[in-house]
């Protein structure tokens, strides 16, 4: 009996450290999603990670430099997969929005 019950607080113990989120992939998985979804350089892309909501979900907040245009990912609690995206779009519509650029002007019929 005493070697499940130290077991079970050994687990319980480590589980947050196994469960951490890696900011480092965190930022790389946000930049490269925004970079596809916006047509924009990596290079030029600017990540912030922010504190985990209430419901645990971890947002990053950016924006693509020169452009105006800011974004945010929602990771899962354990930083593993994207699980919202959001961004601004620009103040005027283009006269013809592609398939391509509905990400770039979500407001945009």
């Amino acid at each position: 009996m005493k070697q499940i019950l130290i077991v079970g607080i050994a687990l319980v113990l480590t589980a947050p450290l196994a469960s951490a989120a890696d900011e480092g992939a965190m930022i790389d998985a946000c930049r490269n999603y925004a970079a596809s979804h916006l047509n924009a350089d990596p290079g030029v892309i600017n990540l912030s990670v922010q504190t985990a909501r209430v419901d645990g979900t971890i947002p990053l907040n950016g924006e693509v430099e020169g452009s105006g245009i800011t974004f945010q990912c929602s990771f899962n609690p354990a930083g593993t997969r994207i699980v919202g995206w959001s961004n601004s779009a620009p103040e005027h519509c283009p006269p013809d929005i592609s398939e391509a650029n509905r990400y770039l002007y979500p407001g945009c019929d």
